[in-house]
């Protein structure tokens, strides 16, 4: 394949200062050092990935902030998750088909890497390599309309991950999402697999929404314990459900020191006139934060760079690269869709925080005590999944912490869920905070399919500037 006129080369003038930085630590006890890093990030990976590094609006790729050296190590852990879990799979380490809204302590615990939807169709995309953004774009439209003829083209887009599992594309050991949780189309998209024609294990977590009463809890616990003990049989660790109990300890601290790491780099961010990164670095960074890309343990010594550097950046005044000198900041609702980063910078906006990651972000899982018990009290208390007047009295609150400008509530044609509450939390945010509000329907489609929802999105920035 030719070279697109767009793709992106990391500068090879900041190659000897970036060599000089630490490397990266793995939870196997491996080892990455910078230079690996740089090598990887300017040879191979344009190679092997040339999309992600594709500068068109039309597409996300990877930051263009080169002088950001933690924003490297993340897109490094992000183009090598693909071979990171194929590895993993052939030492007998399960991936498991998750779905948004809960912490993920437990699927690492039990020995198992969790993958959501977007990381599924991310993984089956990039399994052919060399594709530029048009062909891995119309790549992934074959596998999201061959999910739509096998179940229903009433289905959001999640159903392409739930179609490359079937169509064998990845190997995928176990599907254990939550249900209830904030999604309306989960449940029937993993029920669609027990018809199908890819022998997957199904396990169910049930999540008591809507639901009031001490008992939830020991419901939950009930919940974890066997989701915990599913995973722990097809992994390799075969732990005694004392081990189980030491590992998931473990993690939530793993996780709690994540997320206070995250905490960090948001609030430097809001505290800064202009924020020291641009929206493509920022909801990269919460990603990692929450998921781990795989490995905690890597995913943790980024979130600390970006901590350090976001620090520095602030006490210096430098702004994110490609941001305005005086953005619009917006805040965005809504769960696995979101606006096109690149666009809105580049029409004089800046993203300055999310309410489904950062509802995650914010609940820390006590470290005493039984941690099947501190896990599901977290995950009751998650303000994305409270009722939804109090879930928009939350996210207000959220919108005047990080003066946003305005808000934007985001959602995938076909969620019945996220499009039936967005009006009235969009209402509540504007009573509260006095900020505008604006709602917006987009399919999960091609990247260049998206123009009608960013036209509105740039219309509404141009609005507020």
């Amino acid at each position: 394949m030719s070279e697109s006129k767009t793709q992106f080369r990391y500068p090879e003038e900041i190659g000897p200062a970036f060599k000089e930085t630490d490397g990266l630590r793995f939870s196997d006890g491996g080892q990455v050092s910078a230079a690996e890093i740089w090598d990887f990030m300017t040879k191979e990976a344009p190679v092997r990935f040339p999309n992600a590094f594709d500068t068109n609006i039309y597409f996300r790729g990877i930051s263009t902030d080169a002088n950001l050296f933690s924003g490297i190590k993340r897109n490094y852990l992000n183009l090598t998750l693909k071979d990171r879990l194929m590895e993993s799979h052939k030492k007998g380490i399960p991936a498991v088909f998750i779905q948004g809204g809960q912490t993920v302590e437990p699927y690492y615990a039990a020995g198992s890497i969790p993958v959501r939807p977007g990381v599924v169709n991310g993984w089956a995309r990039n399994i052919v390599e060399g594709l530029n953004t048009r062909q891995s774009n119309q790549r992934g439209m074959s596998i999201l309309e061959g999910g739509r003829r096998a179940l229903t083209v009433d289905s959001c887009g999640q159903i392409a991950a739930h179609a490359a599992l079937e169509e064998n594309l990845v190997p995928i050991d176990l599907v254990a999402p939550y249900l209830c949780l904030r999604c309306s189309d989960m449940a029937y998209l993993v029920e669609s697999h027990r018809h199908g024609k890819t022998t997957v294990p199904l396990h169910l977590v049930d999540f008591p929404v809507g639901q009031q009463g001490e008992w939830r809890k020991e419901y939950l616990i009930t919940e974890l314990e066997t989701l915990i003990t599913k995973i722990n049989k097809i992994s390799n660790k075969k732990l005694t459900d004392e081990e189980l109990r030491d590992e998931l300890k473990q993690e939530i601290k793993r996780e709690n020191h994540a997320r206070q790491l995250l905490r960090e780099s948001y609030e430097l961010r809001w505290s800064a006139k202009v924020p020291p990164t641009n929206s493509v670095d920022h909801s990269s960074t919460v990603s990692i934060g929450i998921d781990g890309c795989g490995d905690f343990s890597a995913a943790t010594d980024v979130l600390e760079e970006t901590r350090d550097e976001t620090k520095d950046r602030v006490k210096h005044g430098v702004k994110g690269t490609g941001l305005a000198d005086d953005p619009v900041r917006l805040w965005v609702c809504g769960s696995c869709v979101g606006p096109n980063a690149v666009r809105v910078d580049r029409a004089g906006g800046v993203i300055i925080g999310k309410d489904d990651w950062w509802s995650e972000a914010v609940t820390d899982v006590k470290e005493t005590g039984d941690p099947y018990e501190n896990l599901a009290e977290a995950i009751l208390s998650f303000p994305y999944e409270l009722p939804t007047e109090e879930r928009a009295e939350w996210t207000a609150r959220q919108v005047k912490k990080s003066r946003a400008d305005g808000a934007i509530f985001y959602f995938a044609w076909g969620c019945n869920y996220q499009s039936g509450v967005a009006r009235m939390i969009a209402d509540i945010i504007k009573e509260r905070t006095g900020v505008p509000t604006i709602n917006i329907e987009a399919e999960i489609t091609s990247a260049e399919g998206l123009e009608q929802p960013h036209n509105r999105i740039e219309s509404f920035i141009e609005m507020l500037s």
